[in-house]
């Protein structure tokens, strides 16, 4: 698939779960808040997760591994995509 293709796809990924599942600030907001109470006993207390930390964490970590096992798998590359451009958009 090319590039523009990837992007393209990855765009239409976001808007669409976007509309289902709201703001990706405030997804991820939440998806911190709940690793901070699972991870208390593990994190340091001046040093929380962020927002940011979990999209770095859902786009190192899963799809990379995912990635590992199937290099050509077409829908881990558009999310990648659509993570990176997340990233830039979560404080």
């Amino acid at each position: 698939m090319k590039r523009d293709q990837v992007l393209e796809n990855a765009q239409k990924a976001m808007a669409a779960r976007e509309s289902i599942y709201g703001s990706p600030q405030v997804n991820y907001e939440r998806q911190a808040a709940f690793a901070n109470i699972i991870l208390k006993d593990k994190l340091k207390p001046d040093f929380p997760l962020s927002a940011r930390d979990m999209v770095m964490l859902h786009l190192l970590a899963i799809k990379a591994s995912r990635l590992i096992e199937t290099p050509e798998h077409e829908d881990s590359h558009i999310d990648i995509a659509g993570y990176a451009a997340i990233l830039s958009e979560i404080a």
